[in-house]
């Protein structure tokens, strides 16, 4: 086969996509070039015609399989309207008639457009950017008309002046190497863009350079016969090529705009400023007289292109060098800003670097990594062991916390240590150092408020229990013996109550204060929550004289009042204390001082006492009254009894007083010593006694209504200290008396000495308050306190209350003791009704109505009643005048 039909197949093969050829390609271009050239006549019309169309469809079986990939489907019609054009011209050839120009040539010529058209956009679709796709076609451009004037030089200048051919055929035959040049130009741009891995963009220019050659050779000889199935064969495997391109992609994950420019495209670019005088040279040695219109044009338009791409890439460099720059003073701006120090240095510790200088790390000139970091403040030792590891560790992050000390103040600096000794940017061992003062504060004092009270400063319970389980360590191996005492705060809720939260809490710091001065310094002393407080005492004997000793420094420690939000407090504590046995453990001897102070609380508070095991089955008893005492109220279980009180000149009943009971429906009836200190310990008193109150005068208010000779009857209500001290007491007794209808002469209430002293200021107040209301106010057991006449004149009261301890030390023979004659002349003295408590015989009866008592209460006249009993008391006299 020859003819310009074989010319116009060279450039349809043009460009598809990414890829590289398969197996069956290759053995198909192997037959080719070792089967084709053999074969002659109708036989080699088939196969040729056979393969052209095994290309195209291979081309279209790859559009299908890979979903039109962009110019893909372009390359395909390419290669079909090649093999189109193949078929055109073998039936011309088989019928005889073969022109110079046919439809052969029009399918071949539309075959180059499709495959330019689908190289063009494979090779736009490419992920660069403009300026670089701008660069890719400049390339192509130079090599387009470096690859035109070769063939101009050697066949197309000669095709278009011989004048034996009919124009149009000039032109047509003028096309085929023209666009063959400016298929290897598209190709060139499409290799531009090729990524790592994608063979498609070779096989497209291996397609290419068979059609080239051939096309150039049939337009070069004179008689193209005796060489024509060579020809054939070239442009039959440019035809398997560019179909075989088109059945490969790029493989995954590749990006061309990541690539770097290589050589190779600049050294073409350039190159091609070499065609003209290559051609000249040519001219030269072979005598030929070349077409200098044409030479000239060509070499200025590559001239041109050329110092365009020269342009640009000066431009590029100036840019890249620019962005370059940018980027080192970004980063020396964020140096000089930046917290750390970074210095690269030499296995030796010399610095290769000029480091970042944050404040106060910056490392000077010829600084050995020793005194990188002794800079810092760190130990030089420590800072070469860190850097030996670093060296070792074979380019992993070597990280270290160290300490330092810097213008006379404790700092901790973080470094990390990398060796990149063998990366070629780098060449040394990175040094990372970051100031972490901060953060090492910041966990400190995290720490510190795990294991210590916020309020106090004290040890908390965490930290308590670990030291005391190392005291326990400790005694297994030598002859210590550790201590607990357990220290809890006398009617502390009474300060928080009336005082308020924050007296409760500078109560609690003086509290700690004395502790710590109480204890030697070897002692641990911790708050375990509250108003509760311990001591770990680590003893050199173990006797519990010694235990003792210190326990009773701790209960001196807080004996004396305390000034509190303006007010004088008086500070008392429950102390019990454990010495360690074998098989204990901190928390049993924790727990067991816990139980010897509840001992103390209910001995009498303001004292200690020494663990004993007995004490465990109280402990138990007190947990379950506690228990039962905090639905007592809510589920009815108190109750009042009334004991009369009885006038010692005719007999008649008075009053009463209102005493409290509890039946516990677990515990049975438990008497009012044994609940009420733990009511006032749990906070529950005021809300007991508030019930008590109204109750009482709602009863009296009662029996004075119904009853002619209750007419002046009155009712005698215990306060407690807590209650006395209390800002709401006023308001609790003045809603009783309203809501009762009860006078307010006609109400008692009984303080205790101990009560007025704990907090006499405020103790004064209430009772001032108090007689201004027309309440009555009794001193009760009078003579058992501190008796003190001070307190006669500044707590004014109504009723005096004898003790039962001195009338029953009262003779048979009715003589009065000195002692109690005093007091029943004191009370006539100061105007004061006297009440003798605990009367239980007649001759007690008679020696105290001698002297002039008033009245009194005891079994003589009656045990407390219950209500029912009482009202049937009254029903029995008959009714009087009101006793003033």
């Amino acid at each position: 086969m020859g003819g310009s039909a074989r010319l116009g197949t060279a450039d349809r093969r043009g460009a598809a996509q990414a890829g590289g050829g398969t197996v069956a390609v290759l053995v198909g271009l192997l037959v080719v070039l070792v089967g084709y050239p053999v074969l002659d006549g109708l036989v080699a019309d088939v196969v040729y015609l056979g393969v052209v169309w095994a290309a195209a469809a291979m081309a279209w079986w790859a559009v299908q399989r890979q979903g039109t990939p962009p110019g893909t489907a372009l390359v395909a019609v390419g290669v079909s309207l090649n093999a189109t054009g193949e078929s055109f011209w073998v039936l011309q050839d088989w019928v005889g008639a073969a022109p110079t120009v046919s439809a052969a040539d029009g399918a071949y010529l539309a075959g180059y457009v499709a495959l330019g058209a689908g190289i063009w956009r494979t090779a736009s679709s490419r992920g660069r950017g403009r300026p670089e796709q701008v660069d890719g076609w400049l390339d192509g451009a130079a090599v387009f008309v470096a690859a035109f004037l070769l063939a101009w030089q050697f066949s197309v200048g000669a095709l278009v002046a011989d004048d034996a051919l009919h124009p149009f055929t000039r032109l047509v035959w003028a096309l085929y190497p023209a666009l063959d040049a400016a298929l290897i130009g598209l190709v060139l741009r499409l290799l531009a863009t090729r990524a790592r891995g994608d063979r498609a963009a070779l096989a497209l220019t291996a397609g290419a350079a068979c059609w080239l050659a051939s096309d150039t050779a049939y337009l070069l000889l004179a008689d193209a016969d005796p060489m024509s199935t060579w020809l054939d064969t070239g442009w039959l495997c440019g035809a398997l090529l560019i179909a075989a391109a088109t059945r490969h992609r790029a493989p995954a994950g590749t990006d061309p705009a990541d690539r770097p420019l290589g050589t190779g495209r600049l050294a073409i670019s350039m190159g091609t400023l070499l065609v003209p005088a290559g051609l000249h040279l040519v001219d030269d040695r072979v005598g030929a007289g070349g077409t200098h219109a044409s030479m000239v044009g060509g070499t200025l338009l590559l001239t041109l292109i050329v110092f365009v791409r020269t342009t640009r890439l000066l431009r590029a460099e100036s840019a890249a060098r620019a962005l370059v720059a940018s980027q080192q003073r970004y980063g020396a701006a964020l140096a000089r800003h930046s917290s750390d120090a970074v210095v690269v240095l030499d296995e030796r510790g010399r610095p290769l670097s000029c480091p970042s200088s944050p404040g106060g790390l910056e490392p000077g000139a010829g600084t050995s990594a020793e005194e990188l970091l002794g800079l810092t403040g760190v130990d030089p030792a420590q800072a070469r062991v860190v850097f030996d590891r670093a060296l070792a560790a074979g380019g992993s992050v070597v990280a270290a916390e160290l300490p330092c000390r810097r213008d006379g103040v404790d700092r901790w600096v973080a470094v990390r240590l990398v060796d990149l000794r063998t990366d070629p940017d780098v060449g040394g061992v990175v040094v990372h150092v970051t100031d972490i003062t901060d953060r090492k504060r910041a966990e400190a004092a995290l720490a510190h408020q795990a294991f210590h009270d916020p309020l106090t400063g004290l040890a908390n319970r965490a930290l308590f229990t670990d030291r005391v389980e190392q005291a326990l360590r400790r005694r297994r191996r030598s002859s210590s013996a550790p201590a607990v005492v357990f220290v809890d705060l006398d009617r502390f809720k009474a300060v928080n109550d009336t005082l308020g939260h924050a007296a409760g809490d500078a109560l609690l710091v003086e509290v700690a204060g004395r502790l710590r001065g109480a204890v030697r310094a070897g002692d641990t002393v911790a708050r375990l929550g509250g108003d509760e407080f311990a001591v770990l005492a680590e003893l050199t004997s173990g006797a519990p004289g010694e235990a003792e000793a210190a326990a009773g420094r701790v209960l001196e420690a807080l004996r004396h009042p305390a000034v509190v939000a303006g007010h004088q407090v008086p500070v008392s504590a429950s102390v019990g204390v454990v010495v360690a046995a074998d098989g204990a453990d901190a928390d049993s001897l924790v727990r067991d001082a816990d139980t010897a102070m509840y001992e103390a609380k209910v001995a009498g508070r303001g004292r200690l006492a020494l663990f004993d095991p007995a004490m465990r089955a109280a402990t138990v008893e007190r947990r379950l009254l506690e228990q039962e005492l905090r639905g007592a109220l809510e589920g009815g279980q108190l109750r009042l009894v009334h004991q009369p009180v009885v006038d010692l000149a005719d007999g008649r009943v008075v009053g009463f007083e209102a005493l409290l009971r509890w039946n516990s429906p677990v515990l049975g009836p438990v008497p009012p010593a044994r609940f009420v200190p733990v009511a006032e310990e749990l906070g529950l008193i005021g809300a007991i006694g508030e019930w008590v109150l109204h109750e009482a005068c709602r009863t009296a208010a009662a029996w004075r209504r119904e009853h002619p000779a209750a007419a002046g009857l009155t009712m005698a209500v215990n306060l407690s200290a807590v209650q006395l001290t209390s800002p709401g007491l006023l308001g609790s007794v003045r809603a009783a008396l309203a809501g009762s209808g009860l006078p307010p002469e006609a109400l008692v209430l009984e303080v205790t000495e101990t009560a007025l002293v704990q907090d006499a200021a405020r103790a004064a107040g209430s009772l001032a308050g108090l007689r201004e209301l027309g309440v009555r106010l009794a001193l009760d057991d009078f003579g058992t306190g501190y008796s003190s006449l001070q307190h006669l004149q500044r707590f004014t009261v109504d009723v005096l209350k004898i003790d039962r301890s001195f009338v029953a030390e009262l003779p048979e023979d009715g003589g009065l003791p000195p002692l109690l004659r005093g007091l029943l002349e004191l009370g006539r003295a100061l105007g004061l009704e006297v009440l003798a408590e605990g009367v239980e015989t007649e001759a007690q009866r008679r020696a105290l109505a001698r002297s002039g008592c008033d009245s009194a209460q005891g079994y003589l006249f009656a045990r407390p009643l219950e209500t029912t009993d009482a009202e049937l008391l009254l029903l029995g006299q008959p009714a009087t005048a009101p006793r003033l």
